[in-house]
């Protein structure tokens, strides 16, 4: 390099500081006068550039899906606020008092359904039902009365009432005659009062649950003997502030009772314990008999039962049941065995009962063995058993064998028949299991019998979609299969509001009774098309557009849920969205904390939205890497990277001269002299410009060139 050069290269470092160069040159053909120039030159450099275009947006949750109202009604109640996240299973509102519960599913209801609705709306339903715990054995498009009984209990859990509330009805039977057969006796008719399934709700109808005290329970003897006390404790995550009753419920092989004469193992134990308002235990007792009874382990449970219904005050905890196990005792005692019977006399095609007794209870079977004797013939005069061992159960002191008198067409004179227990002999090496009282034998006698009369019992009152009975007694055995037949009556309908009587009953041989079970059909109860809201749950509320005690018509929008998660979005006009295109790097300032996220345009409109005054925008999606905080509707700043070039050269922008024949910048030339050279521009960011084509990259260029008069510029060389 000459010493000029050197000299042009070490001023032109010093000028990147805006230096001033002072040149002097003849001015004019061979004037004297000089005029001065002052020239501002820039080292050609290399720089990475960005065309970034910066845009406004707006942090938001979009909308997923408007819950409109599918039937016509008025709003009972509202449990969720904006902003809440609302589980499958919650009670969101209630239309006229049903509750609408969130469920799962593939689509929205959209009309009332009951017994014969066909589709795959019913499919669902069925699904939802037998998925929640309720009977359904297979879903199928059609609603049957195993629909009908599993809705009922999924609708009785929630306090519905029925679609069109009908009064109680009833339903009455009573006995005819059978000539040939029976006689009817005084007791001959039976009524039903049939009401509805739940009762009529107007009002909040079901409410979600809230936070509630946890209780469980504890005892203080897993294992005890008859004379122990156990204690019994329950206590309570929280103390109520009023007294809390809990309701309880006793179990196991052990009896509860206050008689251990009569076979109770333990003091009758209260179905509700209160928990005093204030305190978060209470305690009770309960007394282990000591009684004359051989027995075998046995065993108390205590359990905790779970509230239902629309306003349940506590729940129950994981420790919601204790075992208390009873040690096996009275080894010593010897039971005494005896007989009596149900009647001194038994008519022809009659039974007698006879009642054999232990003065000792066991918790093991006692099994003894008896004879039939008497003038009264086997088989001919009565039915012989198959086995002559029987056995008092477990746990009794007593039981029942019953011998049938046979009726036949002869004359003949009273029988008798006598029943004995046989004494115990016990093979070697085992002692007796009981021994023989003195009335361990009885006698009955047969005679003459004449047709059994024939009465009714049963009755009462009874839910809808709920099952009863009545029992047609004779008051003795039928000898051969007996035609019973009865007539029904009453404002409750045969098949329609019951399941069909055929209005006869065979009551078989050797029987003295038949029961007759009467199913009550729950012909009120329906599915509204509100009762269940289907959605992808859990999901976020947008807004409530209802208020409680509005009246709502079938379409309006009641609420709408959003995404859980934020989404940013940017409204820009026609002349940005031009520069604009899907996957185009952006910054995303939150201007909260200090959050700047990177991230790239995932969706853009391509036709625009016209405003109230005219004015066209496009909207677009930005994805950002990572979580952020942010609040809903915040707006946020967007720097879009348009174009980005690494390694560039460039020169500044006030170097480039543009012109109709093309982009030019001047170079300072060893000489000392300026030159105009033609470039090609490429991208400009800000203040720089990259040079595609007319420089090497060492070259000096001239950003600014000031006369001290005018029209100095045009001696520049070359």
């Amino acid at each position: 390099m000459s010493a000029r050069n050197k000299i042009l290269a070490g001023v032109s470092a010093i000028l990147v500081v805006l230096l001033a160069v002072v040149v002097g040159r003849s001015v004019g053909g061979g004037g004297d006068s000089d005029s001065t120039l002052l020239i501002t030159p820039r080292l050609v450099e290399r720089r990475d550039l960005k065309d970034v275009l910066t845009v406004s947006g707006e942090v938001r949750r979009d909308e997923t899906r408007k819950i409109n109202s599918a039937v016509d009604g008025k709003v009972s109640f509202i449990d969720v606020e904006d902003g809440e996240t609302i589980n499958e299973g919650d009670a969101i509102l209630a239309l006229d008092g049903r509750a609408s519960v969130a469920v799962a599913g593939d689509f929205s209801f959209y009309r009332r359904l009951s017994v014969g609705s066909v589709g795959p709306d019913v499919r669902q339903l069925e699904e939802i039902l037998k998925n929640s715990g309720f009977s359904i054995r297979n879903p199928d498009e059609l609603f049957t009365e195993e629909t009908r009984q599993a809705l009922a209990a999924w609708q009785r859990e929630r306090s519905y009432g029925g679609a069109t509330p009908e009064g109680d009805e009833t339903l009455t039977v009573g006995l005819l005659g059978n000539q040939s057969a029976y006689s009817v006796g005084k007791a001959n008719t039976v009524a039903f009062t049939v009401v509805p399934s739940v009762p009529s709700v107007s009002g909040s109808g079901a409410h979600p649950r809230v936070a509630l005290p946890v209780i469980g329970i504890s005892v203080n003897r897993t294992s005890a003997n008859e004379g122990d006390t156990l204690t019994y404790t329950i206590t309570s995550s929280a103390a109520p502030s009023s007294d809390l009753s809990i309701a309880i419920a006793t179990g196991g092989d052990a009896t509860e009772g206050d008689d251990p004469n009569d076979g109770d193992d333990y003091s009758e134990i209260l179905g509700n314990i209160t928990l005093p308002a204030g305190q978060t235990s209470v305690s009770f007792t309960v007394d282990l008999f000591v009684d004359n009874v051989i027995e075998d382990q046995e065993d108390l449970t205590v359990t905790l039962t779970e509230q239902f219904g629309t306003d349940p005050n506590y729940d129950v905890g994981p420790t919601n049941q204790v075992r208390t196990v009873i040690a096996a005792n009275g080894s010593d005692l010897d039971p005494r065995l005896s007989v009596t019977a149900s009647n001194q006399t038994v008519d022809e095609g009659g039974t007698v009962t006879f009642t054999v007794r232990t003065t000792v209870e066991s918790n093991r079977d006692i099994d003894f063995e008896v004879s039939l004797s008497g003038t009264a013939a086997g088989d001919a005069d009565y039915v012989v058993p198959d086995d002559d061992s029987y056995s008092i159960p477990a746990g009794s002191t007593s039981t029942q064998i019953q011998i049938q008198a046979r009726r036949d067409d002869a004359v003949e004179g009273d029988e008798t028949l006598v029943f004995t227990i046989l004494p115990d002999v016990p093979a070697a090496g085992r002692s007796a299991e009981y021994s023989i009282a003195e009335s361990a034998s009885v006698s009955v006698v047969i005679q003459s019998a004449d047709l059994p009369e024939m009465t009714l019992l049963g009755g009462g009152t009874v839910a809808e979609g709920r099952s009863g009975s009545f029992r047609i007694v004779a008051d003795a055995p039928v000898t051969e299969d007996t035609s019973v037949n009865y007539q029904i009556s009453g404002t409750a309908q045969n098949g329609v509001d019951f399941d069909v009587l055929t209005g006869t009953v065979i009551m078989r041989a050797g029987t003295s009774s038949v029961t007759v079970p009467v199913n009550f059909i729950n012909d009120d109860v329906i599915f509204e098309p509100s009762d269940m809201i289907v959605a992808d749950w859990p999901a976020r509320v947008g807004s409530v557009d209802v208020d409680e005690g509005e009246f709502v018509l079938q379409g309006a929008t009641m609420l709408n849920l959003t995404e859980p998660q934020f989404t940013i979005t940017m409204k820009v006009s026609p002349t940005d969205r031009a520069e604009l295109e899907v996957g185009q790097k952006v910054m995303v300032d939150l201007k909260v904390g200090g959050q700047i996220l990177p991230g790239v345009i995932s969706e853009l409109d391509d036709s625009a939205t016209i405003g109230a005054q005219g004015e066209e925008t496009y909207e677009g999606t930005v994805q950002v890497e990572g979580e952020f905080s942010a609040v809903d509707g915040a707006t946020v700043s967007i720097d879009v990277t348009l174009a980005e070039v690494n390694d560039a050269l460039v020169v500044p922008v006030a170097a480039v001269l543009r012109s109709a024949d093309g982009d030019l910048v001047r170079v300072v030339n060893d000489a000392g002299t300026i030159t105009r050279l033609p470039v090609v521009i490429g991208l400009i960011d800000g203040e720089w410009a990259e040079i595609v084509e007319g420089l090497k990259g060492d070259e000096l260029v001239v950003v600014d060139i000031e006369s001290g008069s005018p029209a100095q510029d045009s001696g520049e060389g070359g």
